[in-house]
């Protein structure tokens, strides 16, 4: 057979083509993904694949919140196969280059949902519009920014495709294809994962039930050896990535959230109002008025895959179908439930008593699992929606033209003009309807039109830009004239460690794209964060944040912004940035187009050499601020041994170190140090669990000191001095401390 006579074929082909229609502006490097893809997850993976290239191990990130266990970051993609695959092809990726990763992972969803809704007896057409409305429906176009979300999405059709090929046939061949498939997806340690896999699960032992009498006693075994190989493999590849995380959480801000964290990401009724209307809360046009974020709350499927509901009756109908349609129907309830969060019992009923909700924070993702449930209802109703009638594609259409109307209609608000350019999804219904009620057409004909009706209500609405397109920040950020500034200001002395930098009031723009201009910052964008960091130091979420103040650091002039070497502080300068007062010892060093910087004249190095120790465990914010850090290190104990050693070489330790050259890669500092009696080394590195020192390749004892930094006491003589980030050490420390 030739791809034209093979259906299956020639429906992938056209949902390629749908996908690049609904993409075209992002796909030809016009626009990128927008807020948390360019902000947090672009920076994110391009450390990774920039470190890889360059032979470095990209455990650790030094260039958000003074150093960061990036290995551990649940949504760090370190282990996303493909993605990381993807970025390691050019030796520089760009933001577009990202962006067609994250959407190739969205066809390769789409794909896998054409072929399992075909083996769950769609038609062809059917199949075609529940994929589509699988990769541009709902949530799964207005939150492409969350892109470990979406990754994790985008694997599920796959893990239930390749569930549904072994189900049928148990062999090895595709336990190990299940297991790779399922492995892949839980590389994503997020929420959605985390409900993927629960509903995954339960398909998997409904499947094999309804399959296990109409297996062989060969069958059975092959079941059982392909169940095994297929939990091993994903075991496998997603224990890396759930140990790393389990042992950072347990050391983060978010050990655990209390359940009231989840009320502000909670969806209610109002969300399905965007079923009818996609402008219904105004999250496209004017002020959002709904619950939760305008793109958590979004799920508008589009006019005519919609309407193909009407065709639910006959599915059910179908034996092999209506046991499809109750699990998908058992899902989409389950998911409404989950996302309507603290508005039901169920949520905290679930928060109670199933471990690891209280490690999420947003119900408000359980909407990706409606979204599938909806992709493959409409997929399988579609099915029997009869295409060749033209009394009921010509009713379909017209209906669509009156819904695409009043959708159009609602693209305005009191502060948001009418957006005219939404009238094309009604027009192009309409003239669908004209041709196909002129003249008699075929089936192909018919879902041709119907289809160029879907891409246009998807790019009108869903797809229009106000989700899913933003500007290139990275490139404007590499061509900043205030980074420019920086650029050479930090990068101008061999053999030393580089100062750092505090952006305030700078907004995203200066939090993790530092990384592509390789500033290390104080500060960043993530929603987890070493707490002991956060308490001493105050991190903040992100940069449209206030900046965050404790008693140790009320402001930039602290002694903390003095130990962390932060040599510079870029503010905002555009005439929404609030007003600012510049701390003794700041001077203005260079003012740009929409940033100013400030040098820190009391910043001090990196690397301190103090003659005294004093150990207290309960400094006060007056010790800090009167201590000379120069020649005082005050050792601040994590635990009873540290403090105990602290004490011995408290005493020994009275020797001035020198440091003669030092050099850093992510994830080991190496210094040539000479002492003539054994003396302190005070690094203004975080004093994190996995980071080990080493003098001549012989261990060394590091003390918390200052308290969130490393030092050491270094023995008399001259010696190598060397510290690196080991990963499985820090999973060691969570276990111990269990």
């Amino acid at each position: 057979m030739t791809w034209r006579q093979h259906p299956l074929l020639r429906a992938g082909v056209l949902l390629v083509l749908v996908w690049l229609l609904l993409n075209l502006p992002t796909l030809l490097g016009g626009r990128i993904l927008p807020w948390d893809a360019i902000d947090q997850f672009y920076p994110t993976v391009y450390f990774n694949a920039h470190s890889l290239r360059h032979g470095m191990a990209p455990w650790w990130n030094p260039h958000i919140y003074a150093g960061y266990p990036q290995i551990a970051d649940p949504q760090g993609m370190l282990f996303s196969p493909l993605l990381m695959a993807w970025m390691m092809i050019p030796s520089s990726p760009g933001a577009s280059w990202f962006a067609w990763g994250v959407l190739l992972h969205v066809l390769m969803g789409g794909v896998a949902c054409l072929a399992v809704l075909r083996r769950m007896g769609a038609t062809s057409a059917g199949a075609l519009i529940g994929a589509i409305v699988f990769m541009a429906g709902g949530v799964a176009a207005s939150r492409l920014e969350h892109v470990p979300i979406v990754l994790a999405y985008a694997y599920a059709p796959v893990v239930l495709l390749a569930l549904k090929v072994f189900v049928a046939r148990p062999r090895w061949s595709y336990g190990l294809l299940l297991g790779l498939a399922t492995g892949a997806m839980l590389t994503h340690l997020v929420q959605l994962t985390y409900l993927l896999a629960l509903m995954l699960m339960a398909y998997a032992i409904a499947a094999s039930a309804a399959h296990w009498r109409s297996y062989s006693g060969r069958d059975r075994l092959h079941w059982l050896a392909g169940s095994a190989l297929a939990c091993l493999v994903a075991l496998a590849m997603a224990l890396p990535q759930l140990l790393l995380s389990y042992a950072f959480v347990a050391l983060s801000n978010r050990a655990e959230l209390p359940l009231e964290a989840s009320r502000v990401a909670s969806l209610d009724m109002r969300a399905f109002l965007t079923l009818i209307v996609p402008n219904a809360l105004h999250a496209l046009r004017g002020t959002y008025n709904g619950p939760s974020s305008g793109i958590e709350a979004y799920f508008y499927l589009g006019a005519l895959p919609s309407l193909m509901l009407c065709g639910l009756g006959a599915a059910w109908r179908d034996r092999q179908q209506r046991r499809q349609l109750l699990f998908f129907a058992v899902v989409a309830l389950l998911a409404t439930l989950y996302m309507f969060g603290l508005h039901t019992p169920f949520y905290g009923w679930l928060y109670a008593w199933l471990p690891g909700i209280k490690q999420f924070r947003r119900p408000a993702d359980a909407a990706y699992l409606l979204n599938m449930a909806f992709a493959f209802v409409i997929g399988m109703a579609a099915s029997h929606v009869d295409l060749k009638s033209r009394k009921t594609i010509i009713w379909m259409l017209g209906i669509a033209i009156v819904w695409l109307l009043v959708a159009s209609a609602s693209m305005r608000a009191d502060n948001a003009r009418w957006q005219p350019a939404t009238l094309s999804a009604a027009i192009a219904a309409a003239i669908a309807c004209w041709w196909l009620r002129k003249t008699e057409r075929d089936i192909r004909h018919v879902l041709v039109a119907m289809l160029a009706v879907m891409v246009i209500d998807y790019r009108c609405f869903s797809l229009n830009g106000s989700f899913n397109e933003t500007n290139d920040t990275a490139r404007a950020f590499l061509r900043n004239d205030a980074a420019n500034y920086l650029a050479t200001q930090l990068h101008d002395t061999p053999g030393a460690l580089p100062a750092r930098i505090e952006p305030v009031d700078a907004s995203v723009f200066w939090d993790n794209l530092v990384v592509l201009r390789d500033f290390q910052s104080t500060q960043g964008y993530n929603p987890l964060r070493y707490a002991l960091y956060d308490r001493w130091y105050g991190a903040r979420d992100n940069g449209n944040l206030p900046r965050p103040s404790t008693p140790f650091n009320l402001d930039s002039g602290s002694s903390l912004t003095r130990l962390l070497a932060t040599k510079y502080l870029v503010r905002n300068t555009s005439e929404h940035a609030p007003p600012w007062t510049a701390p003794t010892g700041y001077e203005r060093v260079f003012s740009g187009s929409h940033s100013e910087v400030w040098r820190n004249q009391a910043a001090l190095p990196r690397l301190l050499t103090p003659l005294q120790a004093q150990v207290t465990t309960s400094p006060t914010p007056n010790d800090f601020a009167t201590a000379d850090f120069t020649k005082l290190v005050l050792l601040t104990p994590r635990d009873a041994a540290d403090e105990a050693l602290a004490r011995t070489d408290q005493e020994r330790c009275v020797g001035q170190v020198q440091v003669q050259t030092a050099t850093a890669t992510p994830t080991h500092i190496a210094l040539n140090v000479r002492t003539a009696q054994a003396g302190w080394l005070v690094m203004s590195e975080l004093d994190f669990p996995g980071w080990t020192a080493e003098v001549d390749a012989t261990p060394l004892r590091i003390h918390r000191a200052n308290g969130m930094f490393r030092a050491v006491c270094v023995p008399a003589g001259e010696h190598t001095l060397a510290f690196s980030f080991h990963p499985w050490n820090m999973v060691a420390d969570a276990l111990r401390r269990r």
